[in-house]
C-alpha cells in the first residue's frame, strides 16, 4: 500500500502567492507542481478499503459493511469510536454521516456504484473536491469546511472516498419556508461575500480543475468553454438524448467572441446557490457551510448560477455587479 501525505502547510504558502496587483492567489506555481501524482495529499490505498453500504437510512452497528469504515477511521481518531452512520443517496456519489463518540461528527463521500453512470466532468469529482478544499484552506473562509483525507486506489483514478468535518446547521433546502425576508437577504449577502473570496484565486489557464491540475488547460476562456460545452453535448449524445446539437454548436461558435473579455481565470463553483449545498446555522440563520466543490472550474465568475438573476444583496456581498459588463448578458444567456 502506498501513501501520500497531506501538503504541509509551509508548501501551500509557497504554491500559492499573491498577485499584489490585485491580491488576489495565484496557482501557476501549484499548476507546475501538481504533475504525478496531481493531487499529492490524495492518500492510496488497496481496493479492500472500498466502502458501499448499499442503502439510505441509519445503518445498524452490527451491519457487517461498517467495518472498513471502522477500519478507516480509528487511525485517525484513535480516541473515539464511530457510534451510528447515516447514508443518504447523492448523485452521482454516495454521503455518509458518521457521528463519533467524542462527538465529532464526520461527512463521507464515496465513489459512485454504477461508474459507467458518470458523466465525463464527474469521474474525477471526488479529487476535485479534495483539492479544491486543501486550496482554499489558507483563505480563512468561514464556511469551507476542512478536509480531512481522500484516498484512492492505486489501480484506477476514481477516488474511493473523501473525508471532511461535517459543516454543523441544516441545509437551507429544508428551512428556506421558515426564514424571514431579512434572513433571506442577508444569507444572499453571504453568498455574494463568499463567491468574491473564491474569485480571489486565479490560474494560468482555463478549464476544469482537474484538466489543470494534469497540465491540461486553454489559455483563453473562448477555448476552454467550447471544450466544456462540447463534453457536455457528448454525453447527451451517448445517452441519445434528443437536442437541437447542430444548432447548439453552431450558436455557440457564433457568440463565443463574448467571451474574449474573460482574460483571468478565476476559481467558481457554478452550482454553489443549490439550496441544497448551503448549510445554514439554526441559531444565528448564517451560512455555516458550502458542502459541494465537485463543480469546480477555472474561468468567468458570470458562469456562477447567483449572477443568472442576482438580488441587490447577492451584488452587495460580491462587491460589483458583473452582470453589467461589455456583452454580459450574452455570457449569461451561453
Amino acid at each position: 500500500m502506498t501513501a501520500f501525505g497531506f501538503i504541509p502547510k509551509s508548501r501551500i504558502s509557497s504554491c500559492i502567492g499573491q498577485d499584489s496587483r490585485r491580491g488576489h492567489h495565484n496557482l501557476s506555481n501549484m499548476q507546475r507542481q501538481c504533475s504525478t501524482p496531481p493531487y499529492p495529499y490524495v492518500m492510496q490505498i488497496s481496493t479492500t478499503t472500498m466502502v458501499s453500504v448499499g442503502f439510505t437510512g441509519k445503518v445498524p452497528r452490527n451491519n457487517k459493511n461498517t467495518s472498513s469504515i471502522d477500519g478507516f477511521i480509528q487511525p485517525l481518531f484513535p480516541n473515539q469510536k464511530v457510534l451510528d452512520i447515516q447514508t443518504y443517496d447523492e448523485d452521482p456519489h454516495p454521503h455518509y454521516l458518521l457521528h463519533m463518540s467524542g462527538g465529532t461528527e464526520l461527512a463521507l463521500k464515496t465513489s459512485t456504484r454504477q461508474p459507467e453512470t458518470v458523466l465525463y466532468h464527474e469521474q474525477h469529482a471526488l479529487e476535485v473536491e479534495a483539492h479544491v478544499l486543501l486550496l482554499l484552506e489558507p483563505s480563512g473562509i468561514w464556511c469551507i469546511p476542512k478536509l480531512i483525507r481522500c484516498e484512492v486506489v492505486p489501480s484506477s483514478p476514481a477516488v474511493t472516498f473523501l473525508l471532511r468535518y461535517k459543516c454543523p446547521g441544516t441545509p437551507l433546502s429544508e428551512i428556506k419556508e421558515k426564514l424571514t425576508s431579512d434572513e433571506l437577504r442577508r444569507i444572499d449577502t453571504q453568498l455574494g461575500i463568499t463567491v468574491d473570496r473564491i474569485g480571489q484565486h486565479t490560474a494560468m489557464k482555463f478549464g476544469p480543475v482537474y484538466d489543470i491540475c494534469v497540465g491540461r488547460g486553454e489559455r483563453t476562456w473562448k477555448r476552454a468553454f467550447l471544450n466544456l460545452l462540447e463534453s457536455l453535448l457528448w454525453n447527451a449524445e451517448n445517452m441519445l438524448i434528443s437536442l437541437p446539437y447542430f444548432e447548439i454548436r453552431h450558436q455557440a461558435n457564433r457568440l463565443s467572441s463574448v467571451f474574449d473579455d474573460v482574460t483571468e481565470p478565476r476559481l467558481i463553483l457554478y452550482n454553489i446557490s443549490q439550496p441544497s449545498h448551503i448549510i445554514i446555522d439554526p441559531e444565528t440563520k448564517d451560512i455555516s457551510g458550502i458542502i459541494d466543490f465537485t463543480a469546480a472550474t477555472w474561468g468567468d465568475v458570470l458562469m456562477t448560477d447567483i449572477f443568472e438573476n442576482p438580488s441587490p444583496e447577492i451584488i452587495s456581498g460580491y462587491g460589483s455587479d458583473p452582470t453589467r459588463g461589455r456583452f454580459a448578458s450574452i455570457r449569461l444567456l451561453l
